[in-house]
């Protein structure tokens, strides 16, 4: 019985680690230009659905060149934003601050 607790809370802990990774490089890379008076409107997971995250960045809709980012932060960005978007079990809105 021990042994099933401690499992948990080790994937927990992934689970709850690997979210404020996506986070705080979703913050990093974006928030440059997607605040309250950036260039850009403010974002966040929950404005689209998973598919459409998906599709809008596998389509290169993306107004501005962000080539610049890393490919794998990239990854974990997408997945940050599937991960909480509108149609997600944990739906996130108001991360970047307005």
């Amino acid at each position: 019985m021990k042994q099933i607790f401690y499992t948990f809370l080790f994937i927990l802990f992934l689970v709850s680690s690997s979210w404020a990774n996506g986070q705080k490089i979703f913050i990093k890379e974006c928030s440059n230009c997607h605040k309250a008076g950036g260039k850009a409107s403010v974002i966040n997971p929950a404005d689209k659905a998973a598919i459409v995250w998906k599709k809008y960045f596998k389509r290169r809709r993306h107004p501005v060149d962000i080539s610049y980012i890393d490919p794998n932060d990239m990854a974990i960005i997408l997945k940050y934003l599937r991960d909480h978007a509108a149609d997600s079990d944990q739906p996130e809105a108001a991360i970047i601050p307005k």
